[in-house]
């Protein structure tokens, strides 16, 4: 039986608005979203997000600002679909300095809830009370009000029922409001910004205030591990804070991209970021930024999706170099070492306060602790102060030398034990207590050999029993555009059979290894790879000296912890392994007299 050809059609208006509504408003947080860049646009300096909650789920939003305001002759075209105040012609796009331009907010959000609009322009004498359900007015009275609008949202896709049922739960729509509000705020810090939930205050801003203030009320703990940033390439300029290595979090909630004042979502300046801070950062976590970019209208095109959430750059490579520069240099300037340093006046603890060791020194394993002087830990405190800038300068610049050379500054250290199988316990002249993690340190080690044997061509170690390698269609379809740099790096693999490879010679830093599962997972991580060769490179290294180190649980006799000490000393980057973790870490003499409460 033939089915009858299906009628072309044109939808209905209210058809068509609800089409256009599923695109720009999907769960409550987009409400907020375009309603609060209206009262942005509308030059408020004060705006109020209320959040009203029954039946476990959003039941109103309210924002209220103080902004121009909407003439009366105006407010019913303001809901009709592409009506904007923003832009005139198609030109009008490449010098729009506005958050909103599509003219699809309100007529978007009317057609899927209940709106009621009050609305004041200053010059007007009385304000005006515009009803709107489902995309029908239902009243539009005169009343008073103060200058601005005050926009109330009920009864969210009451007539997309669908919708409802794809929304999380109450306490995630509402987390989604209260992150987008701390963006905001963190993005304009001369506005005043007044947030509840359920008639309660979560919390408000203070309008004139910088970013850093902005950031301290909303973020208290964080906001001491903030450094502020500035970089400029002709019109284009970033500013913003970026936090020190220390601070990461496990996803990029917390990391903000706003170009030319909206809120952007950006993978590729999220990686320019992250690219700038290199080993000093493990690639699994990400740090915390704000990042502010003024670059000429003309040269973004924000006109890609009804939400605007994506944008595009003519001159993408430019914006991201100087982010990469920008990030790196702050880097640079801050003191980021976390050595022993200088503390505040009100604080000053005298060492004059702390007990003259015993006479005789301590023995602990096979090397004396010889007593310390006061003078010498002063000192070497302030040794550590000075060159903790000069060692961050060390472990961001990628080293193109040809030989190792010692770090000057990393401390003389002798063996004393380890403990758990894991860390060494070392010291120096001074008295000072480190700990070092051994398989982070080997992983240096390793790393750096590596390096220098890529220069020197010295790689290949032949494998007694070869590695036969099973690998998914996809896998295997893969290996032939990575060989290249795995054969630069020491790897000699040949075709086996179909999806068969075998893997014959492995860099000589691994040795004899010949654990197929090892093997395996590092071929497997670079076929997951895309960065290109350089960054496969890269990979490559830092997998080999990883899989080749000393591993944590290993015990290890005086003669080997001192060896891995000694080798750690001689390496570019003492301070961190391959993939940012820290290698090292110190308590001075005043640290450990606080910890044992002597001073």
């Amino acid at each position: 039986m033939i089915e009858s050809t299906p009628v072309i059609q044109v939808l209905d208006e209210s058809t068509v608005h609800l089409i256009a509504a599923g695109e720009v408003v999907d769960r409550p947080v987009s409400i907020v979203k375009e309603l609060v860049e209206n009262a942005i646009d509308a030059a408020s300096s004060r705006i109020t997000v209320e959040v009203s909650t029954a039946h476990g789920a959003i039941s109103r939003i309210r924002i209220t600002d103080d902004g121009v305001g909407i003439p009366f002759d105006q407010v019913s075209i303001a809901f009709l679909a592409h009506a904007t105040s923003k832009i005139r012609t198609g030109d009008d796009l490449l010098s729009c300095r506005t958050l909103g331009f599509r003219g699809e907010a309100l007529a978007s959000i009317a057609a899927v809830s209940y709106v009621t609009m009050v609305t004041k322009p200053k010059e007007s004498e009385t304000a005006i009370r515009f009803r709107i359900t489902g995309g029908e007015v239902v009243e539009c009275t005169e009343t008073g009000a103060p200058n601005g609008t005050s926009i109330m949202v009920e009864e969210v896709f009451f007539n997309t029922p669908a919708r409802r049922k794809f929304l999380k739960s109450l306490q995630t729509e509402v987390t989604h409001i209260t992150s987008l509000l701390e963006s905001f705020a963190c993005l304009y810090p001369g506005i005043t910004f007044r947030y509840l939930v359920n008639g309660i205050e979560k919390y408000s801003t203070h309008g004139g205030s910088d970013l850093s203030d902005i950031f301290r009320a909303l973020y208290p703990s964080d906001a001491g591990m903030m450094i502020p940033i500035r970089g400029e390439d002709g019109n284009t300029v970033v500013t913003g804070l970026i936090s020190l290595p220390k601070l990461v979090k496990q996803n990029r909630q917390r990391f903000l991209i706003a170009v030319n004042g909206r809120l952007v979502q950006s993978p590729a300046m999220i990686s320019a970021v992250k690219r700038a801070y290199g080993s000093l950062i493990p690639g699994n976590v990400w740090p915390v930024a704000v990042l502010m970019l003024e670059i000429p209208p003309a040269e973004v095109d924000a006109n890609i999706h009804p939400t605007k959430r994506e944008v595009r750059f003519s001159a993408e490579r430019k914006i991201l170099d100087l982010l990469v520069r920008t990030v790196r240099r702050a880097l640079e300037d801050a003191d980021l070492l976390d050595l022993p340093t200088e503390p505040d006046e009100d604080s000053q603890i005298s060492l004059s306060d702390i007990p003259s060791p015993a006479p005789a020194p301590i023995r602990y394993g096979t090397m004396a602790a010889a007593p310390v002087s006061r003078q010498v830990c002063e000192a070497t405190l302030a040794g550590y102060r000075t060159t903790s800038r000069q060692l961050l300068q060390t472990r961001l610049q990628e080293s193109t030398d040809e030989a190792t050379v010692r770090d000057e500054r990393f401390p003389d250290l002798f063996w004393i034990g380890q403990v758990g199988g894991t860390y060494i316990i070392a010291s120096d002249k001074t008295g000072a207590l480190f700990l070092i993690d051994q398989h982070a340190a080997h992983e240096r080690v390793r790393y750096d050999q590596l390096k220098e044997q890529e220069s020197l061509h010295l790689k290949t170690q032949e494998l007694i029993a070869p590695v036969v390698l099973t690998l998914s269609p996809s896998e295997a379809g893969l290996i032939p555009s990575v060989l290249p740099v795995l054969s630069d790096e020491g790897f000699i693999i040949e075709p086996f059979g179909q999806d068969t490879w075998c893997v014959r010679g492995v860099p000589v830093v691994l040795g004899r290894y010949e654990d197929p599962e090892t093997v395996r997972e590092i071929i497997g991580t670079i076929l997951s790879e895309d960065d290109g060769p350089v960054r496969l490179k890269e990979q490559v290294l830092r997998l080999v000296a990883c899989r080749s180190a000393v591993k944590a649980g290993a015990v290890l006799t005086p003669e080997q912890g001192m060896d891995i000490i000694t080798q750690l000393s001689q390496t570019a980057d003492p301070w961190t392994c391959p993939h940012g973790r820290p290698t090292i870490i110190s308590f001075s003499c005043q640290e450990l007299g606080k910890m044992f409460k002597r001073v």
